[in-house]
C-alpha cells in the first residue's frame, strides 16, 4: 500500500510540468473597463457636391478634402454594444461662386471667382458593436459603427465673400449628417490603446437660392465623405 501511494504522488510531481507544458493560453482577453476618453486625427476625402447649375454644370459648391481632428468618448452598455459621442475640426477650403456674364456674353452664370476657408465641426453620437463583444483577439477589439449628428461650418465669412450677394452665398450646414464605418482597438496595455478607423459620413449639400438649378435636377445633394483616422484612448471604469 505504502509503495503505491509513493508511486502516485511521483506520478503526480513528474506529471505537473508535462501538464503545464501542455496548456494552452487563449487568445482572447477580458476588457475590465467600460469607459474611454481618446483623441484622433485623420483625413476626410469629401465629395465637394457637384451640382448642375443652370449653365454652369458640374459646379463643386461645397467643402474640399481635408484633415480632420477631434475626440471621442465611449461607454459600454452591455455584451457587444457600447455607445459613441464624438467631435471633430475640419480646416479646409471651397469654391466661390458669383453670377456674372462672361466676355462678349449677355448671360448671367455662376462663375467661379475665388476660394474661402472653411472650419466643419461634426458632432455625433452613435452605437458601436463590438465583434469579439467584451474581449480583445490577440489585443486587436474590431467593431462596427453607426452614427448620426450635425454638420456646419462655424468659420467666420471671409472678406472675400463680402461682394458676393447673399442669395448667392453657400454656407455648409448646420445640417444633418449619418455615418457607419468599421474599426479596431489595439491595446497596447489594459489602460492604452491604439485606434485605427474607417468611416463614410454622408451630408447634403444645397445650392444658394440665388443659382437656378438645370432643368429636372434638385437643388441638393447628399453625399459620400470617406474619413480615414487614427488615433489613442485611454480606457478606465
Amino acid at each position: 500500500m505504502l509503495r503505491l501511494f509513493s508511486s502516485l504522488v511521483l506520478v503526480a510531481v513528474l506529471g505537473t510540468p508535462a501538464l503545464r507544458a501542455q496548456q494552452i493560453q487563449s487568445p482572447f482577453r477580458f476588457i475590465e473597463t467600460k469607459q474611454s476618453l481618446g483623441a484622433f486625427a485623420g483625413y476626410i476625402l469629401t465629395d465637394a457636391g457637384q451640382i448642375d447649375l443652370l449653365e454652369a454644370p458640374g459646379a463643386e459648391l461645397g467643402p474640399r478634402s481635408a484633415p480632420i481632428l477631434g475626440l471621442r468618448y465611449n461607454l459600454r452598455f452591455t455584451g457587444p454594444v457600447s455607445g459613441e459621442a464624438a467631435v471633430g475640426f475640419s480646416p479646409g477650403r471651397r469654391s466661390i461662386y458669383e453670377t456674372d456674364a462672361l466676355p462678349g456674353d449677355t448671360i448671367q452664370r455662376p462663375l467661379p471667382t475665388g476660394e474661402t476657408g472653411v472650419l466643419l465641426l461634426l458632432a455625433e453620437g452613435g452605437v458601436r458593436f463590438h465583434l469579439t463583444g467584451p474581449r480583445s483577439w490577440n489585443n486587436l477589439a474590431p467593431y462596427l459603427l453607426a452614427t448620426g449628428g450635425l454638420v456646419a461650418d462655424v468659420a467666420r465669412r471671409g472678406a472675400d465673400e463680402d461682394f458676393v450677394p447673399t442669395t448667392e452665398r453657400y454656407r455648409q450646414g448646420p445640417g444633418f449628417a449619418v455615418g457607419a464605418g468599421l474599426g479596431t482597438d489595439y491595446f497596447v496595455n489594459p489602460r492604452t490603446s491604439l485606434r485605427v478607423e474607417i468611416r463614410d459620413q454622408i451630408w447634403r449639400v444645397a445650392a444658394p437660392q440665388g443659382f437656378q438649378v438645370e432643368a429636372n435636377n434638385d437643388r441638393t445633394r447628399w453625399k459620400n465623405n470617406l474619413g480615414f483616422s487614427l488615433g489613442v484612448a485611454y480606457h478606465f471604469r
